[in-house]
């Protein structure tokens, strides 16, 4: 992706603020935890190390059972910008960050896991440049690894550079991740994706690839983005408790599908009558998220068949699709009828 360099180097912000005394938050992280206290202290020191300080760290608590809670409140004694919502039950991930999004303050928001950690003074250099070009979208390198064995790699090879209007789109449609804790984003642009989403979708407990969910409808808000070469957060992609390593929880298999088709069913009716929007969002969500990553799960399936099958006929007689994508949406329908054939007849 080449366009019009910068360096943040290069930028010279007139009359340039201390970003080491509190204000109103510039910046809410919003964490989502459930059962986290082995990585919150550790995550939370690097938090601490970044120069800006007019920040909020909203704690969104999904009915952890473990000491995470206790750890927040020792936390919350020497750190005033902390926010502590402790839901009491649990709701899933997907509808605890969009909580913790709605009741934020800041300007920009970045989502952060509590197993992760933020680098290089990231906050203050994204929300620099964020406010010097006016950017919704500002969006920096990640390295991705384990803290055991300390591997650690670039997740994506962009420029530096700014886009506008369309171009936005475009880019995002063809190149950039759609995950988001690797960018700075306006509140306001999150919110309205959120508003976006009927109430019935945002209240569904186990929204998978959540990222995905709420990213499409930040693109069709967007109208400018940057990027910065600057590493800036540390994904840690081995914690056992993160939802990828249930996948194959027999218990969940029904609720992932569900969520799944639920977010398959917002794209298609979000996109409209773009086609080129229903092949980049709403065909490349089924292919890369459904059709290969979750095929085979289908032989556990014990419900939902039917509103499953609703879905797919929607896409299989739409024609904005080509013979070859058709034929994939085929294939699976194949598959839910005939995992719904061996349920009705073992019972």
């Amino acid at each position: 992706m080449e366009i019009k360099n910068y360096k943040y180097s290069k930028i010279n912000i007139k009359g340039k603020k201390d970003y080491t005394k509190k204000r109103n938050p510039k910046v809410s992280l919003i964490i989502t935890i459930y059962n986290q206290e082995n990585f919150l202290k550790y995550s939370y020191s690097y938090i601490q190390k970044q120069e800006m300080k007019d920040i909020e760290i909203i704690f969104v608590d999904d009915a952890s059972s473990d000491n995470s809670s206790k750890l927040i409140y020792s936390l919350m004694k020497n750190d005033k910008r902390i926010i502590y919502i402790k839901n009491k039950t649990n709701k899933g991930a997907f509808h605890s960050r969009n909580e913790g999004i709605l009741l934020s303050k800041g300007k920009y928001i970045l989502i952060h896991d509590p197993d992760d950690l933020l680098l290089n003074n990231i906050l203050i250099k994204s929300y620099e440049i964020a406010e010097y070009y006016n950017l919704d979208i500002l969006q920096f390198y990640v390295i991705r690894g384990s803290f055991d064995k300390n591997k650690k790699w670039k997740r994506n090879k962009y420029k530096s550079g700014i886009l506008y209007s369309e171009e936005v789109k475009n880019v995002f449609f063809f190149s950039v991740t759609r995950t988001l804790w690797d960018k700075l984003i306006k509140r306001e642009i999150f919110v309205k994706s959120i508003n976006s989403m009927s109430e019935e979708f945002r209240k569904e407990k186990y929204i998978v690839h959540s990222d995905d969910t709420i990213f499409w409808g930040i693109i069709c808000s967007t109208n400018s983005y940057g990027f910065l070469e600057q590493i800036g957060y540390f994904y840690n992609y081995e914690n056992p408790e993160s939802i990828v390593h249930h996948y194959f929880d027999i218990n969940m298999i029904n609720l992932i599908f569900r969520s799944l088709f639920s977010t398959l069913k917002y794209y298609y009716f979000q996109t409209k009558e773009n086609k080129i929007e229903k092949n980049y969002v709403c065909y490349k969500f089924f292919e890369e998220k459904i059709y290969n990553t979750h095929r085979n799960m289908t032989i556990y399936l014990t419900d939902g068949f039917d509103y499953i099958i609703d879905v797919l006929e929607k896409y299989i007689n739409c024609c904005f699709f080509n013979k070859e994508q058709i034929n994939k949406f085929i294939d699976f329908k194949k598959l839910i009828i005939k995992r719904k054939g061996i349920i009705k007849n073992k019972y």
